[in-house]
């Protein structure tokens, strides 16, 4: 899964409406203090306040949308690019220096995938088989960005063995650039290859990696942001059907589209035709909603979301918009729903709202109301779910009722592997950072101490 900075309300809108605005990449990258007090030490645990019962919600409403109509259509076949590769590679770092992680992803209770590196320098791309304890350096040969700059990574890591990276332009550069690479191992980072995406049908103030999903070996989709201005947030999409060696230019701010209007919020495919699409439109669009695709993303069909059981009127007092898709099948998938109310943009409900027809009808549910959407909803399956923020709930009958966990001093990108394993690249106000793992679903937090290994 990637994780992607979820916008102000407030802020995506003024950011819209300024033509010059540009939003954030895919991940930020905080600094980190020599000895971070954001955590006790590892034998320390976290036990701020005591779980709550379940929490009873109402009834499910359920209100019908009008099914997708969308042809499957087949992508234009790529053209294989072979650039010569500028500049030295970046180099591995040395075993024993200290990592400073900004995204992981485990893929069991040993193996995982982090990106990061020292600070304020380039992403490198480790790999653990300790539980994120030592991180062996496995960077792909990517150029680095030269003295003073640094350039940001964005991965997908369906497995202990595979992986795919796309590294953006240098942080201080503006426009786009000719062709970028996506990296693709399928031996831990053992060995890489890459294939190159021509950029030369797209242009905009920007270029950043956004989203990359893969839907099996060999269809993915890389989403890049373009820039900003009257009411937009420009993306291009490029897909590939041959496990990354070419890439192709599938929709962009030239196609017609009804997807590049506001902040999007997050990506999912869950076959080579089908996906999803959330964005945030608080305070300009009255209806939330949400897109899918049934012919890999050259098309989208918008669907609007009916409003909660509790309450029918909310859209009249509330702006509310869609985050973090969990897809499940082709017709199944579960999001969350964040609603300010109108007159101040400070008071917060949320909900999570669950098809299992393919956006026909919806099941809605509303979250704790003390619950302030952070990271999102992550679930295992259409029935066990976590609610992940500064305050963590729980669900196990598919959010139709939530069990406090714990309340945490921090923010987090999180990673679990199970309802109960679980780790977390975490930051504080203060700009501290630190990697912690959990092992009893959220109700205890020990911090590691991340190396790199050989």
């Amino acid at each position: 899964m990637k994780i992607k900075l979820q916008f102000g309300s407030m802020a995506a809108v003024l950011c819209l409406l300024l033509s010059s605005c540009r939003l954030p990449g895919t991940h930020m990258l905080i600094t980190a203090s020599a000895t971070p007090s954001l955590l006790p030490p590892a034998t320390d645990t976290l036990t701020v306040l005591p779980p709550a019962t379940a929490t009873p919600t109402l009834p499910a409403s359920t209100t019908a949308t009008p099914p997708d109509t969308a042809t499957a259509l087949i992508p234009p076949t790529p053209i294989a690019l072979t650039p010569t590769l500028a500049g030295p590679a970046l180099a591995h770092l040395v075993p024993g220096q200290k990592v400073d992680i900004t995204f992981i992803h485990m893929v069991d209770v040993n193996q995982g995938w982090c990106i990061g590196g020292l600070n304020k320098a380039s992403d490198h791309v480790f790999i653990t088989k300790d539980g994120g304890q030592t991180w062996r350096d496995v960077t792909p040969p990517q150029p680095g960005a030269g003295a003073g700059t640094s350039i940001s990574a964005l991965g997908y890591f369906p497995n202990a063995d595979t992986a795919h990276v796309a590294y953006g332009p240098p942080a201080d550069s503006s426009g786009v650039p000719p062709f970028i690479q996506v990296w693709t191992t399928n031996d831990g980072g053992a060995t890489w290859t890459y294939g190159s995406i021509d950029t030369s049908a797209v242009s905009g103030e920007a270029f950043s990696p956004y989203y990359l999903n893969f839907a099996d070996s060999q269809h993915g989709w890389l989403m890049v942001y373009l820039g900003a201005g009257m009411m937009h947030a420009y993306v291009a999409l490029f897909m590939t059907v041959d496990g990354g060696a070419t890439w192709t230019d599938i929709l962009d701010p030239y196609t017609v589209n009804d997807i590049q209007s506001f902040p999007k919020t997050g990506m999912v495919f869950v076959d080579p035709l089908t996906g999803w699409l959330t964005r945030d439109a608080q305070g300009v669009d009255p209806t939330p909603h949400i897109f899918r695709t049934m012919d890999g993303g050259v098309t989208w069909t918008r669907i609007d979301l009916p409003a909660s059981a509790d309450a029918p009127n909310l859209y009249e007092s509330y702006s509310c918009s869609s985050f973090s898709p969990n897809a499940f099948s082709a017709l199944s998938v579960t999001i969350a729903m964040k609603c300010l109310d109108n007159a101040t943009f400070k008071n917060e409900k949320d909900y999570s709202y669950f098809t299992g027809d393919g956006g026909v009808t919806w099941k809605t549910y509303p979250l704790p109301a003390d619950y302030t959407l952070g990271q999102g909803l992550y679930f295992l399956s259409p029935q066990d779910g976590l609610a992940l923020g500064p305050k963590i709930y729980n669900t196990s009958d598919g959010g139709q009722t939530w069990k406090f966990i714990q309340q945490v001093s921090w923010q987090g990108q999180f990673s679990f592997v199970s309802m109960q394993l679980g780790w977390a690249h975490v930051f504080n106000d203060q700009g501290e950072t630190a990697l912690v793992k959990t092992v009893n679903g959220g109700v205890t937090w020990s911090m590691l101490h991340p190396l790199v290994g050989p």
